[in-house]
């Protein structure tokens, strides 16, 4: 975090991209943790855990409306200028753990927004390779920050390297220190941490 004439702000060069409904649960709390295999055009075709901090860039890019909870089915989308991204979430990393079982899921529904399906597809992709529940502190900018699209930003990847860097007026926590810290405790728990 820097300061700017007196105002606190976060600054990033990369963005995690996120299916669109998964980013706007993260922005309401209903969401806290995600799960990453990799996509086709990340090195090597697999998930790396490579920054700590990020805006999230939400996309429909895979998204399936049939594979979250019905009552969040058509709640998250964006729409506007196809020409610009919308950050409303800033994250940190606040746990990370290789899944094992994806039936752990159904113990930890109330931190996500899909169906056990989603999981079961998850773990058959690249079934030699393991998948990560990436618990985020979620932080909601006060304002939404509309980034340029750039034609490298598109394809299936994880990661986007911004360009420029994106700057926003330090956002709020989504969910309160108490309660997120409460959260947490209980998903590291399910994964025997």
């Amino acid at each position: 975090m820097t300061k700017e004439r007196g105002v606190r702000m976060v600054t990033a060069d990369v963005a995690l991209k996120e299916w669109a409904a998964v980013v706007g649960a993260l922005a309401s709390g209903e969401q806290l943790l995600i799960i990453r295999k990799g996509g086709i055009q990340d090195p090597k075709g697999t998930f790396q855990l490579e920054y700590r901090e990020f805006f999230l860039y939400p996309t429909l890019e895979h998204q399936k409306e049939e594979l979250l909870r019905p009552e969040f089915r058509g709640r998250f989308s964006f729409s506007g200028d196809p020409e610009k991204i919308p950050f409303q979430v800033y994250a940190g990393v606040a746990f990370c753990a290789e899944v094992k079982n994806p039936n752990i899921f159904l113990k930890l529904q109330k931190y996500h927004i899909w169906m056990p399906e989603f999981f079961e597809k998850r773990m058959e992709y690249k079934s030699d390779e393991p998948a990560l529940a990436v618990v985020l502190r979620a932080y909601r900018l006060k304002e939404i920050l509309l980034h340029p699209v750039r034609p490298e930003y598109a394809g299936c990847r994880s990661w986007v390297k911004l360009a420029e860097p994106a700057q926003a007026a330090a956002p709020d926590p989504v969910i309160d220190n108490r309660r997120f810290r409460l959260a947490l405790e209980e998903i590291a728990g399910c994964f025997g941490t």
